[in-house]
Formats: C-alpha cells, sequence, structure tokens
C-alpha cells in the first residue's frame, strides 16, 4: 500500500506534465492558426462558393412517409397463438425484408398508374423495380406491429403514389404467400410422416429378433439392462481364486509331509489336517476319549487342592487327609490306563504306521484340487466369450432403443404440425394502412441548414488541414512562446538584422561605430537582462547552434556593452577552429590562447604577454592564438581553468567566444566552466530539431543555459515574431541631433531608458536600460539581484 502511495504523486505530476504540454500544443497550433488565418479565410470561402452552388444546382428530392399495421388473423388462430405463439411482431424484420423484396416490387411497378410510370422510361422492368427498392426505405420500432415506409422521388406525388401501390401489393403477396405455403407444407409433412412411421416399423422389428436371439437377455433396452454372464464370470473368478489356494496348500502339505517322513519326525500334526476323526477312532484319541481324560484330569487338580488346603488345617495323620490322598491315587490311575497315554507308549509304531496313509491321502488330495481349478478356469474362458456376445447384443438393442424414442418424438412432432397447419390453413396476414401516404411540401435534400453547416465544417476542415501540414513542413520558430516552450529557458533580447559596417578592430562593431541605433540598443537591453539575473553572470560563453548564427558579433556587441556600461571587460576567441573574432579584430598572428594554454611558463607572465588592449575603454581581448591540432584538449586541460580564474581576479565581465554546439564539443567543455552560456539562434536559419536538440546537450552536461539571443530578425520575421523594433523614448532624437539628444539626458538625468515592443499591436514592454554611457553602480547592482 506504501508503494502505490508514493508513487501516486509521480503519477499526478507526470499527467500534469502531459496535460500541460497538450494544451501548449493546441495554443502554439492555434497561434498559428491566426499567423495563416488567410489560409483558414480562403478554405472558408471556397467550402461556402461550392455549397451555395450545390444548393443551387442539386435536384430536389421529396419524401412521403406512410406506416402499415401488420395482424394475423383467420379461423385457425387459437389461444395459445394469441398468447404470443403467432405474435406478428416477432416477425417484423422478416416482414420489413419482404417488403422490399424483387417480386412485390414488380407488383408494384404493376399496380403503378402509368402516369407515374413515365419516370422510370427507358429502364427495364427489373431496373425499374431495382430503381424502386433503392428508394424505399422500411423500418419499425421494436415490439410493435407497424412498419414506417418511406420513398423518395424527384416528384411529390409519385412518392406518395409509389407507396399507395406498394401496400396494395404487399398485402396481396403476404396472402397468396401463406395460403400457397400451406398445402405445400402438408404434403411435405405428411411425406416426413411415412418415412418416419416406416423406419420405425423396421427398428421394431430389428429390436425384437436380437432380444429372441438372446435368451439370457434381462432388462428393457436401456444401459443398465443385465448380462447375467456377467454375474457368472465374477461367481467363476472367485471360485477359481479358492481353487488355487486349495491348490497351494494341498501342494505345501505334500512337500512337508515328505520331508517329516524322510528325517523320521512325528506324522501325527498332520493327522488333524488330512483325517482328522478317521485317526483320532484308530488310535483311541476320539472326541469320548478326549472328554473322559479331561474330566479326570479336571477332578484330580481339585482333590490336589482339597489337599493342600486340609494339610494347612489338619496334621498329616488326619483321617480326611488320608481318604483324599486315595482318591488322588485312584484318579491317577484312572488317567494313566486312558487311551491318550496308551498312544504315548507306542508312539514309535505310529510313526512307521501312519506316515504312508498320511502320504498317500495328501496326494490324493493334491490331484483333487488340480483337477477343479482346470476345469473352472474352462468354465471362465467359456463365460467369457458368452459375456461378449451379449455385450454386443445389448449394445444393439439400446442404440435401437433410442433410435425408436427419437423416432416416435419426430413422429409426433409431425402429426402436431400437421394438425397444426389444418386448424390454420385458414389463417393469414392482414394489413391495414395506419397512416396514408403523404403529398410532401418541402424537399428532403437539399437542405439549407444541412449544406451550410458542413460547408462550414470542410471548410475548416481543410483550411485547419493545410495549417498543420504546413507548420509540419516549415520546421523554423515563429514566436518567442514557441522558443520558450520548446527550449524551456528565456529570451534574453531579440536582434534585427544590421548591415556591416566597415573599418577596423571594433570600429566594425555596431556598438562602438553607431552606439545610439535601434540595434546598439538591443545589445544594452541584453546587458541589463543579465545584470539584474539571479544567478552569477559574471563569466559568460556565447556559442550557437549551427555556424552562421552571428555569435561573434553578439560576443562583440556584449562586450562592448558591457564595457561602455564601466565595466572592465575581456573578451575571448576560444574558437581555435574557424575563430571569427579573431578575424574580426585583425588579430590573426602567433599571439592568443593557444600561446597561453600550451605555455608551461607563469600564468600571469603568459597571460600579459598575449593580452591585447582595445580601442574601446575598458575593454581587453585574448585572440585564439595559432591552430592547435587539439583545441577541445585545451581547453579541457586546467591551464584554461586557471585562465579564467586569473580572469576573474582583474576583470568586472568576462565574455567567452566558443565554437558552434552541434560542431564540436568545446562550448559544452566551456560551459561547465562558467557561470553561464547565451544561446544565439536565427528563426531565418535554424531548424527547431537542431536547436532543441543544441539545448539538450548543454543540459545533458549540468550547463547553465541563462537564454537565448534570437538573431538577424528581418521586418517579415519580426512581424511573425510579433514584435516590432519601433524603439521610442521618453524624448526623441536622431542620428543627425545626437547633440540635442545628449542635452536633453543631462537635463533628465534620467537613466532609466524605456522602449516599445510592437506598437502596431499596441504590446507595450518597458525594460529598465542604461545608456550607452552611463554606469550602473556596484551596490545597487548587488541590490537588484
Amino acid at each position: 500500500m506504501t508503494t502505490s502511495q508514493g508513487q501516486i504523486p509521480g503519477m499526478e505530476a507526470g499527467g500534469h506534465d502531459a496535460l500541460a504540454t497538450t494544451l501548449h500544443s493546441i495554443a502554439r497550433f492555434l497561434r498559428t492558426v491566426r499567423l495563416r488565418s488567410i489560409i483558414l479565410l480562403a478554405c472558408l470561402v471556397t467550402s461556402g462558393i461550392l455549397g451555395a452552388l450545390y444548393y443551387v444546382t442539386a435536384p430536389r428530392i421529396y419524401q412521403s412517409n406512410a406506416s402499415l399495421y401488420v395482424m394475423k388473423v383467420g379461423s385457425g388462430i387459437t389461444e395459445e397463438s394469441m398468447r404470443g405463439a403467432s405474435d406478428p411482431s416477432r416477425a417484423m424484420p422478416t416482414f420489413r425484408t419482404l417488403m422490399s423484396c424483387e417480386r412485390v416490387m414488380q407488383l408494384t411497378l404493376e399496380r403503378l398508374s402509368d402516369r407515374f410510370k413515365t419516370q422510370f422510361e427507358g429502364l427495364t422492368e427489373a431496373e425499374a423495380a431495382a430503381a424502386i427498392q433503392a428508394s424505399l426505405t422500411v423500418s419499425f420500432e421494436f415490439n410493435t406491429n407497424i412498419l414506417d415506409v418511406r420513398y423518395r422521388s424527384k416528384d411529390p406525388k409519385a412518392a406518395a403514389a409509389v407507396l399507395a401501390a406498394l401496400f396494395s401489393a404487399y398485402g396481396s403477396f403476404m396472402n397468396d404467400m401463406n395460403e400457397g405455403s400451406a398445402d405445400q407444407n402438408l404434403v411435405r409433412l405428411r411425406s416426413k410422416l411415412d418415412e418416419v412411421t416406416e423406419e420405425l416399423e423396421e427398428n421394431r422389428q430389428l429390436r425384437n429378433k436380437l432380444k429372441a436371439s438372446a435368451p439370457d437377455y434381462v432388462g428393457t433396452g436401456s444401459e443398465d439392462s443385465l448380462n447375467v454372464h456377467l454375474e457368472n464370470i465374477r461367481h467363476l473368478t472367485a471360485k477359481l481364486s479358492e481353487a488355487g489356494d486349495e491348490t497351494a496348500k494341498a501342494n505345501s502339505t505334500v512337500m512337508e509331509l515328505q520331508r517329516a517322513i524322510s528325517e523320521g519326525r512325528d506324522v501325527l500334526q498332520f493327522a488333524d489336517t488330512l483325517a482328522p476323526q478317521m485317526m483320532a477312532e484308530a488310535l483311541g484319541i476320539g472326541t469320548q476319549n478326549s472328554v473322559e481324560a479331561a474330566r479326570i484330569s479336571q477332578e484330580l487338580l481339585e482333590k490336589t487342592s482339597e489337599l493342600q488346603n486340609a494339610q494347612r488345617r489338619f496334621g498329616p495323620n488326619h483321617q480326611d487327609i488320608l481318604d483324599l490322598r486315595s482318591q488322588i491315587a485312584t484318579l491317577q490311575s484312572h488317567l494313566l490306563q486312558s487311551p491318550g497315554v496308551k498312544m504315548q507308549a507306542t508312539k514309535a509304531s505310529t510313526k512307521t504306521y501312519l506316515g504312508p496313509q498320511l502320504l498317500q491321502m495328501a496326494q490324493q488330495r493334491l490331484g483333487t484340487a488340480i483337477a477343479t481349478e482346470h476345469g473352472l478356469q474352462a468354465q471362465l474362458q467359456q463365460e467369457k466369450a458368452l459375456a461378449l456376445e451379449m455385450d454386443i447384443t445389448l449394445s444393439q438393442i439400446y442404440d435401437l432403443e433410442q433410435e425408436m424414442k427419437q423416432l416416435n418424438a419426430l413422429r409426433a412432432q409431425f402429426f402436431e404440425r400437421t394438425a397444426m397447419i389444418d386448424l390454420e390453413k385458414g389463417t393469414f396476414i392482414k394489413t391495414e394502412v395506419s397512416t396514408p401516404p403523404s403529398i410532401p411540401k418541402s424537399p428532403v435534400s437539399p437542405r439549407l441548414i444541412v449544406v451550410g453547416f458542413l460547408s462550414i465544417f470542410f471548410g475548416a476542415a481543410a483550411g485547419l488541414g493545410i495549417i498543420w501540414v504546413l507548420d509540419i513542413l516549415d520546421d523554423r520558430f515563429r514566436a518567442p512562446e514557441e522558443l520558450k516552450l520548446h527550449l524551456n529557458t528565456e529570451i534574453l533580447t531579440m536582434v534585427p538584422a544590421m548591415e556591416e559596417i566597415s573599418g577596423e578592430g571594433f570600429d566594425s562593431v555596431m556598438c562602438q561605430s553607431r552606439p545610439n541605433s535601434t540595434e546598439a540598443e538591443s545589445f544594452r537591453s541584453l546587458r541589463t537582462t543579465l545584470e539584474f539575473s539571479a544567478n552569477d553572470t559574471g563569466r559568460i560563453v556565447c556559442t550557437s547552434t549551427e555556424p552562421g548564427d552571428g555569435k561573434t558579433t553578439i560576443s562583440a556587441n556584449m562586450a562592448v556593452a558591457f564595457a561602455q556600461a564601466g565595466k572592465k571587460t575581456l573578451i575571448i576567441d576560444a574558437d581555435m577552429r574557424r575563430p571569427g573574432l579573431s578575424t574580426l579584430l585583425n588579430l590573426r598572428d602567433d599571439k592568443g590562447l593557444s600561446v597561453i594554454l600550451r605555455s608551461s611558463g607563469e600564468l600571469d607572465f603568459s597571460v600579459r604577454e598575449n593580452l591585447r588592449p582595445t580601442q574601446v575603454d575598458g575593454l581587453d581581448v585574448i585572440s585564439c592564438g595559432p591552430r592547435p591540432v587539439n583545441p577541445a584538449e585545451l581547453l579541457a586541460s586546467e591551464g584554461f581553468a586557471n585562465l579564467l580564474a586569473w580572469a576573474e581576479t582583474r576583470y568586472d565581465q568576462i565574455i567567452i567566444d566558443a565554437p558552434p554546439v552541434l560542431a564540436v564539443s568545446d562550448p559544452l567543455i566551456i560551459g561547465r566552466l562558467v557561470d553561464g552560456v547565451v544561446l544565439v539562434v536565427r528563426p531565418d536559419k535554424d531548424r527547431r530539431r537542431s536547436v532543441i536538440r543544441a539545448t539538450e546537450s548543454l543540459h545533458s552536461l549540468r550547463c547553465n543555459l541563462l537564454g537565448v539571443v534570437v538573431n538577424h530578425l528581418s521586418e517579415s520575421d519580426a512581424a511573425g515574431y510579433d514584435y516590432g523594433y519601433g524603439y521610442g523614448y521618453g524624448y526623441g532624437y536622431d542620428e543627425n541631433d545626437k547633440h540635442a539628444s545628449d542635452e536633453n539626458m543631462a537635463d533628465n538625468g534620467d537613466t532609466n531608458n524605456t522602449f516599445t515592443i510592437n506598437p502596431a499591436v499596441d504590446d507595450v514592454v518597458r525594460l529598465p536600460l542604461a545608456s550607452h554611457n552611463d554606469t550602473v553602480p556596484e551596490a545597487e547592482r548587488e541590490d537588484a539581484a
């Protein structure tokens, strides 16, 4: 329970994220629709024109409606059928199908007046019937006997006339079908009844013959019929088992007796088994002798007990003691004269006489047991053969009995159905028109409301579909919100397309050569955004998605903007493969970053040897230096990290111009060492998937993406982005009136300039900006952060 509860918050979060993504996708698509609304409007207009043409030119179709009540009447209706056995509502699907069958259509065509047959001119009879069938619709409500019939035609009177002819033809067709089918059913049923009766009689004769061939048959033909031979088999099997035990016992007795005679042992122990009565009489140990000896022994024991008791009470010469001793002696004498005692005396002679006699008797007994066992085995085999024959006979009789039961049941059904058809021979289906056919006054097709709705629907669907396809094919960002949605970051600023400026070094940089231009203001806006960021932005790397996005231009102008704000700034050209900044500043020589990173000497000395001042106050630059063979390894070395640490102690702002993210891994290496990454995007050039892949690469290595700079926006791109570039100030000046502008700025003493974005839609965004020569105090920047 704990595990499932622990998973619920994650599941809810995933559901919220999916919902948010869906809503964002819908909002983005609606924004795209608004931008391409001309396509949607064109599709709606086109669809409306086509719908109007269809409504004007389409033929008018009229529909006549009527209802038919179906009932079953006649002399054959019984009370059972009235309770629902013949309820017509159960056959309504059949009635509906029959009404639109080909035969009814032909009868309808025959009953139709010649005036309305003109609509079928040029068609054969079958084609005309098919045309009526195609324009006919028949339905019914559940558990009712009413058929709702509708027919469509270009002529409203013809539609009503066809329905009237149809009802007449349908009633006649149903009655003819009912009468004809009754006679045919009677003939078929009586033929089937005769066949079943004949087959039943044949089965009965065969069953009786099988019973007569089995005199031992007991039963009535069911599966429980008794097979007497099976009972005999069970009895003989038990007797055979007993005979086998007797044979084994007799054989054991013979062997034991032979062994006793050969060893000279006593054979009297076998006498009780072989001939106990005869041997007892011959030896004098019969039943009577045994009883007499037992009686004397019992009396002797009693007298001995009395003697012992008397000796404890009287002396040895007491008369009672003497009498008891005399009686005991007499009894002992009688016991010694008994036949059992005499037999012990003649034991040796008894062995000689009894041995052969007992052996002969044991052998006779063994022979008798063997003969009995063989006889029982023969009887058992004979009974098994008879039982098998009886089983086959019983199975045949049972099958015949079952088949006869089925035939009897079928015969009874035929009798019942024949009688029912005879009773209902006068029954027929009657139809009555409950709602007569009406002559329609207005067409059912085309309908203005339906045509208008479908025109709007298909026009909107086509317009949205075209816009969606164009949106899929045009893989570009069209709005700042779209960038923020896909990249999950902020837009730092948007820079319009700038013309190339002639000059050397930083004189060709917009912020240096034209500090009061609209383009330069966008870089000051970028500077202000970074200064008031919640994160540290002292060390920034500027990169792009692909080559040609303008990241070097952005880096140079951003460095000049920071230097103009009074910050001591260092810009480093870390693109040692295709150095754009060093080329721009004409610093391609043997000094620069690669020399510092490969130097083994003191860092401070090496940096000072390769550090170059510029014509911009407070701005120094480290060029790329000679191209190394391993730029990524140099940037990942400890030397570059030490260089950043050295620069952080001497400069307020460090800006690094790095290669594109998707080209090499250099910006990813630098991004882990600095405070943040600024990604330059050109919407007119960069594809959405490429930009997303670049940001994912930065996030995968935990680089802090500060935001995106949208570069090189033309007027058409700016319109697509809902942003214009008419920057207006609370005070106005132009390039020809710079002096007046400076005086106004001095008089007002206002350093918080504002600019308006997209004044065409009254979408005003006011950002605090520092002018190109104003300096924001360090304490104020820290407080704002």
